[in-house]
């Protein structure tokens, strides 16, 4: 009996914790986009564009097209792939027929760096990059004609090290898509406000990641990261241990989402949540506090479904969704969550059982291998 008081209490505390963080979320999201804009220096300098490709990823043309219509000086696009059959080969040549004016490489190299297929192809491609101010980007991937002026203008006038931008979701064909989706602007935003307002970022994204040659030469090159799972996060850790300031853009990219079967988008997020408890356990541990809706269920339960556990679990219900609304709909410009705002809910508990599995687990599967997860987060190749 005192264990199930014990427990109820607990619930209690981390439900009330939770709609602290929903509140702050919003707080600091608000906060950070009433910032000043940096304005855009007079000379930008040219870029060089990485992608890595793996087979040609839903509406890629698209994608890769949108790149090419930026609004910027002078930019280099450099596609990797891995494999000269890989269906993407054939979108690449299309694309320096439909623009000619834009300098398109292509790299076809399999060799490997480490454990980490991406970082290897993005090794790979690096010696065909022009420039010194490189941008990686990942394959699914979409961008407005202003997304280069704003985030290189981000990096230059800041001084920062590494920019990274959150992204919301385009395209999201089938429900496990669009479950995957809502999460990127209803769950995984808020938390990075949060802590860009607390103590500021020290990660990065894979979606958009701005940095010099030499600032990615002195964390160690992409052989530092080859071995992690979380690579996008570790150039934005290592910059960080470096001295560097790491940026949060205002600029927010679009991904366009692939059709996923349940079994597919329980696998990514089981990944992605492992990957990055390996990299920062506090992070992962505390970030308990961001499943409110399924700490108020249990609390309801627990509680014996009494006034007082309907109340709070309507009150966590009703922030949720506007934590949801304020970030993703309002400052994110997310029109996919606005329309199906009701899937957050669903999301939560398919979260929580993520957040479990981080803690349970160690075991990945990515691209047809297995992994298990060193503490530190990297791959170790399981036969």
């Amino acid at each position: 009996m005192l264990l199930l008081e014990y427990t109820r209490f607990a619930f209690l505390v981390l439900a009330l914790a939770s709609i602290l963080y929903y509140l702050a979320a919003m707080f600091a999201s608000r906060s950070f986009f009433a910032r000043k804009a940096v304005v855009e220096p007079g000379d930008l300098p040219p870029v060089s564009i990485l992608i890595p490709l793996c087979g040609a990823d839903f509406r890629a043309y698209e994608n890769y097209a949108s790149l090419c219509r930026q609004d910027y000086p002078h930019l280099q696009l450099v596609f990797g792939v891995r494999d000269p059959a890989d269906s993407s080969v054939g979108l690449i040549s299309k694309l320096k027929a439909d623009f000619p004016m834009i300098e398109i490489d292509l790299a076809v190299n399999s060799r490997e760096t480490g454990q980490n297929p991406k970082v290897s192809n993005l090794n790979n491609m690096l010696p065909l990059a022009r420039h010194d101010l490189l941008v990686f980007l990942d394959s699914d991937i979409r961008a407005g004609r202003d997304f280069l002026r704003t985030s290189v203008a981000e990096l230059i006038q800041t001084e920062a090290g590494v920019v990274t931008c959150l992204y919301r979701a385009g395209e999201a064909p089938g429900l496990a898509a669009k479950l995957e989706a809502v999460g990127i602007t209803a769950e995984f935003a808020p938390g990075v406000f949060v802590a860009e307002m607390s103590a500021g970022i020290s990660f990065a994204f894979g979606a958009a990641i701005l940095i010099k040659k030499k600032t990615l030469e002195a964390i160690g090159g992409l052989e530092a990261i080859a071995d992690f799972l979380a690579d996008d996060y570790m150039i934005g850790n290592l910059a960080s241990k470096a001295g560097y300031t790491v940026r949060l853009s205002r600029y927010v990219v679009e991904t366009v989402l692939s059709r996923l079967d349940i079994s597919g988008f329980i696998k990514h997020q089981v990944r992605w949540a492992r990957g990055i408890r390996t990299c920062n356990r506090a992070g992962h541990t505390g970030s308990v506090i961001t499943n409110g809706t399924v700490l108020a269920a249990f609390y309801l339960a627990l509680s014996g479904f009494s006034a007082t556990g309907w109340a709070l679990f309507a009150l966590v219900l009703a922030l949720r969704l506007m934590m949801a609304c304020s970030i993703g709909v309002g400052c994110l410009g997310d029109k996919l969550l606005k329309r199906y705002l009701p899937l957050v809910l669903i999301r939560d508990f398919f979260s929580f059982y993520f957040w479990c599995a981080a803690i349970f687990g160690n075991r990945v599967e990515w691209r047809g291998k297995t992994f298990k997860l060193s503490p530190g987060g990297k791959l170790v190749r399981r036969d």
